[in-house]
């Protein structure tokens, strides 16, 4: 039985309140209660940890919702019913500056960025041991370069805090930063980070951000700027470690019980506690009209895989039967294709125990791949890309081109990592996302007539800033199209 200690506080910074709590026996157990005086707190070690602890409790509404803005724009899946209303707009690409789900976005970022920023504000006064303390500053750097490269990839250059706000006037003296800007202070905190990060933890500490962790994002945030000779490198150190490995069953990859198994580099912990520490995942992709067939609560079905998606695989491929289930209801035509990623039974609605995978070595292998193919080396970037095609039992690919290699690593990336949040940035990166989005809508219109409300724009590859940050910050800016 899980034992909770439960600690809160809170303090304005942009309009927003940062909540902080301390450790169970899975450290990001937290639940608020009390309230304590911000001058009171940050005294010593354990508050310092308990302010951390919360931090990454941020991570469970950030990432319990991340797939509406890096999946369902995509190719790979579609929101079921089809309204505008919610999540249809996301997978129409019809989101505006007022969508409630892009404030949300927004502000989770920011608050987090907040809770990092205090605790490296406040850490240099407390007397803790060095080492501890070098690895809490770790964490947190570890935690504001996540959540800028989100905002950086959602929205271009944003505002950079890299200070704790005394005052709600203080934050609307912020302006826009250069998209150069933020990746350049993403690229440091990680730098820092990687340095005095342990390479593993045990016991109640698993989850917490390792030297791995910031070494893998960061050759993700160098693949992203198409710095391939430095994600070469970065993303070497990380495969050349030992420390990871690829499971040789996909099925073995995900499931409740199977959370930070060797291929899980940083993942978002969730726990069924009943005190909103679970997630949504299994309600939200399992088909709408399955009613609780796959869930044990009435399913949602608002993150469903395409056709598109299903006949991307190879015949023989295992991930097509590990990653995808198939489910026909009654007479309707439709076939609906759900997440067995991520969809497992469950008696209680946002109470879902299974963790989201940030960062997964398969991601790693396939990034590193990119990173050797466009680096002139496609024979080595092939051995990469096999070792994920083998374990899907597929045969190894050889003698491509750099172009075709490409193309491989590209397919490899969309099969392998289905439904984790990658697609969307993925198509961006590779300056594809208006033409396979557009094919995509002449292809499946005729047998989807919703798909004619799809609006495929080039504009569509930045979301806007939201209406509220820009009415009451005056100095930010819009981007294009809004």
């Amino acid at each position: 039985m899980k034992t909770y200690y439960r600690l809160h506080h809170t303090f304005l910074m942009a309009g927003l309140v940062l909540m902080t709590s301390s450790c169970g026996e899975k450290f990001v157990d937290l639940t608020p209660q009390d309230v304590i005086p911000v001058q009171q707190f940050y005294k010593t070690e354990s508050d310092i940890r308990s302010a951390l602890t919360g931090t990454y409790g941020n991570l469970r509404g950030i990432y319990n919702s991340f797939w509406q803005y890096t999946e369902l724009p995509s190719d790979n899946t579609q929101s079921f019913p089809e309204s505008e209303a919610g999540s249809g707009e996301y997978d129409k690409l019809t989101w505006r500056s007022t969508s409630t789900g892009i404030s949300t976005a927004w502000n989770d970022a920011y608050r987090t960025i907040a809770g990092a920023n205090v605790i490296l504000a406040r850490i240099e006064g407390v007397t803790m041991d060095a080492t501890l303390k070098n690895q809490y500053i770790g964490e947190a750097k570890f935690l504001r370069a996540l959540m800028y490269f989100n905002l950086v990839r959602m929205f271009n250059g944003v505002p950079l805090i890299l200070k704790e706000i005394a005052t709600e006037a203080e934050s609307y003296t912020f302006s826009r930063n250069t998209t150069a800007d933020v990746y350049a202070q993403i690229e440091k905190d990680l730098l820092d980070a990687e340095k005095v990060l342990p390479a593993r933890y045990t016991g109640v500490n698993v989850g917490r951000a390792t030297a791995g962790a910031a070494k893998a994002l960061l050759g993700k945030v160098y693949v992203q700027e198409k710095k391939y000779a430095e994600a070469e490198t970065k993303l070497a150190e990380v495969v050349n470690s030992g420390t990871y490995r690829i499971l040789p069953n996909p099925a073995d990859v995900f499931g409740v019980g199977k959370d930070n198994n060797d291929e899980i580099i940083f993942a978002v912990q969730y726990v069924s506690s009943g005190f909103g520490e679970g997630n949504s995942f299994a309600y939200t992709f399992a088909p709408g009209n399955s009613g609780t067939q796959f869930v044990g609560v009435t399913a949602g079905g608002t993150n469903i895989g395409t056709q598109d998606l299903y006949d991307a695989f190879e015949p023989g491929d295992l991930r097509r039967e590990a990653y995808l289930g198939v489910y026909k209801f009654g007479t309707n035509p439709n076939i609906y294709y759900y997440a067995k990623k991520f969809v497992y039974k469950i008696t209680q609605l946002n109470e879902g125990e299974n963790d989201w995978p940030v960062l997964r070595y398969a991601d790693v292998v396939l990034l590193y791949a990119e990173a050797l193919n466009q680096n002139g080396k496609t024979p080595q970037a092939l051995t990469q890309v096999n070792s994920i095609r083998n374990r899907a039992a597929l045969a190894s690919l050889s003698g491509l081109s750099q172009a075709n290699a490409q193309l491989a690593i590209e397919k490899e990336r969309r099969l392998e990592l289905c439904f984790e949040g990658h697609r969307w940035h993925d198509l961006i990166r590779w300056g594809k996302e208006v033409s396979t989005m557009q094919a995509f809508k002449a292809k499946y219109t005729p047998l989807d007539i919703a798909l004619t409300n799809m609006s495929v724009t080039a504009d569509r590859k930045l979301f806007p800033i939201p209406f509220r940050e820009i009415s009451l910050n005056s100095i930010l800016t819009q981007n294009p199209g809004y």
